[in-house]
Formats: C-alpha cells, structure tokens, sequence
C-alpha cells in the first residue's frame, strides 16, 4: 500500500512525491496506411518529421503522377484503340517463312467437296413426245475431300505474291450417298455446246454437224457413271473434232475435271506486308486487274479474296466482305447476316450472299452490268451467264435447284424443290481472324438449250431452256488440332488477356487519379493553416 501522510483532517491524504508517476507518455502506433497517408501529405504529424521527410514526400509523389500518366496512357490504348488486336492480327500477314504463310501455302483445312448430280428419270419420253415435262431426281451427295496448295509461290518486291493453285482429290465412299460407278442420265454438255456454236453458221454446216453428231451417237442426254461424268471420259465428239481439225482440242471432257490439278490461271494476292488492310486481296489473275467481261469497273475488276482469308479491319458487320471465284468469273459480295457459335462454341458471324445476287436488272439494277452488252440480253432472275469463261459454252450458273430464282425456272421441270438451309451460301467468319471457321458454298450447273435448224433431237425442248445438271457444296471438313487451338486461344485467351489489362488500367487510373487529388486537396489545406 502506497506510504500516505496525514494532514488537518484524517479524510485528506495526498501522495508523497514518490508517488508520482515519471513515466514517459507511450507512441501512437502507425500502419502501414497510415504512413502511406502521412508521405502522401494526408496525415499531419509534427513539424519537424515532416522537414525530414519532405524529399521523400517528393519522390513520392513524382511516381504516383508517374503512374498516374502510364495508366492513363495504357487506359487510353486499352480502351480507346485497336493497338492490342493489331499486335495479334500482325501475326496474319503472309511474311517469307512465317507461319501464317506456311499455314497459307499449305492450309491446315481440308475441305469436303459434295456432288449432288440431277439424273433425268423421263429422258426417253420426253424426247419422244409421251412426257411434256422433264423429271429429276438429286442423287449424292457424292463426297470428296480437296487437298490443297500454293505452287510456283513468288514473293514479290512490291508486298505481293504470286502463286498457282494445286488440288488433289480423294473420294470418301463412308461420307457418300451412292456409288462412283452409279449411272446417272444428264444433258449432253458437249452436244448442246457444239449445237449452241453451230447455230450461227451456215446451213450446209449445220448439216455437216447433224451427220457427224449421229454418227457418234451424240443426242441432247448421256448416260455416264458419275465418276466419269465429273473428273473426265472421252468423248467421242470431241474425239471426232480432233482428228478433222487436229487442233488443240482434248478429247477428254468431264464437268468437274480442271478443280483436280494444278490451275492454269496465275494469281496474284497482297500479303499485308504494306498494309494489312490489304490482306489476301485479289490484285490480277494472269496479270490482268480485269476479267475483260463486264462493260463496268465494278463488275469487271479483280478484287476480293479467295474466300480463305479476309482483312480484319473489314469486320465490322456495316460493309459487305467480297469472294472471288474464278470460276464463275466475277466477286460475289457477303453481307453480315447474324451471330453464331462454330467449332464447338467459338463465336463467329455469319454472312450470306444475298438473295438479289443473281437478280434480273428489273429486280436489282446493279446486275446490269452482267447483262450480255451486244444483245442487251439478260437470263431470268436466278441465272448467271458464264459462258465468256466456260470457252463459250451456254453455261450458266444459279443457287442449288433454282433457290432464289424466277418461278418459272423452278416451275419448268419436274423435281426441283428450293430450300433455303439446304441451297443458300453462307460464312460463319472468325470476328478478330477474319477468317472463315464453318459455312457452306453452293452453286449449281446449268446448259441452256440453243437450237439450229438443221440439227435435229432438239424439238421438244423449248428454245432457251435451262438444264440443271449438277450442284456443288463445299463446307471446310476437316480442320487440324494446330489451327484448332490457335482459334481457341485467339478467341479466349487473348480475350481475356484483353480484359484483364482493361481493368488493371481502368484500376490504376482511378486509384492514381484519386490519390493525386487528395495530395493536391490536403496539401493546399496545410498551407493555409500554416
């Protein structure tokens, strides 16, 4: 008990001076914010700390606006600019040795190509007068898959490069409906053509023509098995015309015979190397920017891609991407359609070629310049003529079973029956890549029947009809586990990358932004209460 000592009343007592408690007052404990707060000027402590600590109040602050001027700068680039995709699309551009031109050289797709063949079921009582309409029947799809690549690859100087196309083609009897040897009924292409180029000759001419042609047996239909009617059998017209003349003719013909091979035309791409707005486009074919068909600029004119590769930039759902199919002679557009998910979910949009490609100029203005310049001709709406880059064969070229086309097309022969998911073209494209990862290609085959008037075998057709013969599609097949993968992380990987450098600039910007504003705030408060 403490020593105490009494005073003038025995309830006072005070304590002795040994009483007296001499020990130091105790330091207020500091955080780690709270000296965050003090350096940053938002915490007050005496005077003579805050001298000693001036410099590094400094430093301090120096490298939060530091900080505050990156994030701004990454916020900016992050948020406001195409800089990060760019860095990712660099990768497209077709440089010597690069993967994207190897890839490109070599595609790691192996697309399928399906066959669907019309055979004529009443050919025979059609052209003996018994049947008044002709009747077909859609045999296939007969399945092959196209391997392809770039041959004769030059690089040139000016960010182009030139290049021939190479196919090989395998039948896939598990992935076909029907037999290669089946035996199909169909319009002898190679009569019709000769009547068609005979017509504008003379009579004892056509005549000529009339005995040869029976003579070989030639008539409106032939009976082929499919294999040979695609990929090549001799014909003995053909044959016939080469021995008269022995000119350059090949005896050999089959719809589908020059896809197999290396292609005769030359072509000539950008590569991006100069930009890469320029990606993939179509420059020339044979050295030429022109098809030397078409009485416009627009129509005329090389452009588009191969349909394997589009610019990025272009993806923007407004404006229309173009294809360039050199057998049809011209660029066909494609216009944003919708949404989709491809390849297992990765989300793609989708382009169709629109419904008024193959339009009359009455329906759809801007065809007339397809239209034939001399004659002022056009084909029904559903009809594109090919024959100036068929050799000058009556070819013409539509969607699968006349989709799209005049009624009367579709009317005139028994059997076709138009449907949109089965005959329309589409893309499902890539957003970022730009390039396709599913759709589906379709045209179809046709011979206008062109009659002479010495010519016989022709009089129960009607001048100018048209003759389906075969339809095409062509959807992307196999694609390899390396292309797989760059898809994937292409879409997800680089997207969340992406997202998470938004939200740490997005962070930082803010965080700095605040901090600078409460140093700037409580530093003019200190200065005025000094």
């Amino acid at each position: 008990m403490p020593e105490m000592v009494a005073l003038n009343s025995p309830e006072t007592v005070i304590p002795t001076t040994s009483e007296i408690d001499t020990r130091k007052p105790l330091k207020k404990r500091t955080s780690a914010l709270n000296t965050l707060f003090y350096y940053l000027g938002l915490e007050q402590r005496s005077s003579g700390a805050a001298k000693k600590n001036q410099c590094l109040r400094i430093l301090i602050l120096a490298v939060l606006f530091a900080v505050f001027v990156a994030s701004a700068v990454g916020f900016f680039i992050m948020w406001c600019t195409n800089m990060y995709n760019n860095s990712l699309l660099e990768n497209l551009i077709l440089r010597p040795n690069s993967t994207a031109a190897d890839w490109w050289v070599r595609p790691p797709v192996y697309p399928l190509l399906k066959v669907h063949v019309f055979n004529y079921t009443n050919a025979e009582q059609f052209l003996a007068g018994n049947d008044s309409k002709l009747t077909v029947e859609d045999l296939g799809p007969f399945v092959y898959k196209e391997t392809a690549e770039k041959v004769q690859v030059v690089h040139n100087n000016d960010g182009t490069i030139s290049y021939r196309e190479h196919r090989y083609i395998q039948y896939l009897p598990e992935e076909s409906k029907g037999k290669p040897y089946d035996q199909v009924v169909v319009p002898d292409v190679v009569f019709l053509t000769a009547v068609s180029k005979k017509r504008l000759e003379g009579a004892f001419k056509q005549f000529t023509f009339n005995v040869a042609a029976s003579s070989a047996g030639s008539r409106a239909f032939t009976k082929k098995p499919v294999e040979s009617l695609l990929w090549g059998y001799k014909d003995d017209l053909l044959d016939m015309a080469k021995s008269m003349f022995d000119s350059d003719i090949s005896p050999t013909f089959g719809m589908l015979m020059t896809r197999n091979g290396t292609s005769a035309e030359n072509f000539t791409i950008y590569s991006g190397v100069n930009s890469l707005r320029e990606l993939a486009l179509m420059k020339q074919m044979d050295g030429k920017p022109r098809f030397d068909l078409w009485h416009t600029d627009e129509c005329d004119n090389v452009g588009g891609t191969d349909g394997s590769q589009f610019p990025p930039h272009l993806m923007d759902r407004k404006q229309p991407l173009h294809v360039f199919i050199k057998s049809l002679c011209r660029k066909f557009p494609l216009a944003y359609d919708s949404e989709v998910t491809a390849l297992d979910g990765i989300p793609a949009w989708r382009y169709k070629i629109p419904n008024n490609v193959f339009s009359h100029p009455d329906e759809h203005l801007p065809n007339h310049c397809f239209c034939h310049l001399e004659s002022g001709s056009c084909p029904p709406s559903g009809l594109f003529n090919i024959s100036g880059c068929s050799m000058g064969a009556p070819i013409f070229a539509s969607f699968p079973h006349f989709y799209t086309g005049d009624p009367q097309l579709i009317n005139s022969i028994n059997g076709i029956k138009p449907e949109q998911e089965l005959h329309e073209t589409y893309a499902d494209i890539h957003p970022r890549l730009a390039f396709p990862i599913d759709g589906a290609s379709r045209f179809q085959i046709n011979i206008q029947v062109q009659k002479a008037s010495m010519v016989s075998g022709l009089e129960k057709f009607a001048e100018g009809q048209y003759l389906p013969v075969i339809w095409l599609e062509v959807v992307p097949g196999v694609i390899s586990d390396e292309l797989r993968e760059m898809i994937y992380h292409s879409t997800y990987s680089a997207n969340a990358i992406q997202m998470s450098l938004r939200v740490v600039t997005l962070v930082f910007v803010v965080l700095s932004l605040v901090l600078l504003i409460a140093k700037c705030y409580y530093g003019t408060r200190s200065l005025e209460k000094k």
